[in-house]
């Protein structure tokens, strides 16, 4: 058996049809989780129900007790992580005009601006960089930073929009970074005191189809990010009156 449909639209209502774990946006790409599984004796109910995106869902549902790695949800933990962002999704409106949360939000987003600025950094470079030509190690490190901060539980707008805009620059950077992780070797060259790296070295030329390929994706996975960093800095300068 599944949620009862009644049941099953109350929460996706009650989220906003976002993640309850990483809160970005997930239109129709959205999975309805049983917190205690129905082979435990969970019911097909609205109480133990929590909406996931499909990555999150994937992560639940993978840890294998036989061969523990990392930490597994709890059903506690579940729960709390769905009665958290229910409350926000629910408050949303009283929230934001609390002088309090708008100024942690304006906060949070200067932050966020310190990490990745709009100028002279990792955005700047992968706005601008062509990925067939070589880059320097350190050219991303804007990026790695950000996503070590994003472990910070305190790193999150209070502000629904502007959170669902974090979450999904988020997930922009990720998949970026696991582009260029994927493709990406040093050349065994030293530019000043930095390592060079770039895409395939040793098959630009014995296979074209391939490197292009790499390249390409990259490209691809950059302009994501550019376009979700450049949302969420206009949105908060709407939001927060922040420069």
């Amino acid at each position: 058996m599944a949620f009862l449909p009644n049941d099953a639209e109350k929460a996706l209502l009650d989220c906003g049809r976002c993640c309850c774990i990483c809160h970005k946006f997930c239109s129709f790409k959205i999975e309805l989780h049983h917190i205690i599984q129905r082979s435990e004796g969970g019911e097909d109910s609205y109480e133990n129900c929590i909406p996931l995106c499909l990555d999150c869902h994937a992560e639940v549902k993978a840890y294998d007790p036989k061969h523990p790695k990392g930490r597994k949800y709890t059903e506690s933990e579940l729960m709390e992580h769905r009665n958290r962002w229910y409350e926000k999704v629910k408050n949303v409106g009283v929230l934001l005009v609390h002088p309090e949360c708008i100024e942690l939000d304006r906060n949070s987003f200067l932050k966020l601006k310190e990490i990745l600025p709009v100028t002279g950094g990792s955005i700047a470079f992968i706005r601008n960089h062509i990925y067939n030509c070589p880059w320097l190690k350190e050219a991303h490190d804007d990026l790695n930073n950000y996503m070590l901060y994003c472990q910070n539980p305190d790193f999150e707008f209070i502000d629904i929009d502007l959170e669902i805009y974090r979450c999904k620059l988020t997930e922009c950077i990720e998949k970026f970074i696991d582009a260029l992780l994927a493709v990406s070797f040093t050349t065994d060259r030293w530019t000043g005191e930095q390592l060079e790296i770039a895409v395939y070295p040793e098959i630009k030329y014995s296979k074209p189809d391939i490197y292009h390929k790499a390249v390409n994706d990259i490209h691809q996975t950059a302009n994501k990010v550019c376009s979700a960093y450049d949302n969420l800095i206009r949105l908060g300068r709407r939001k927060l009156a922040v420069e």
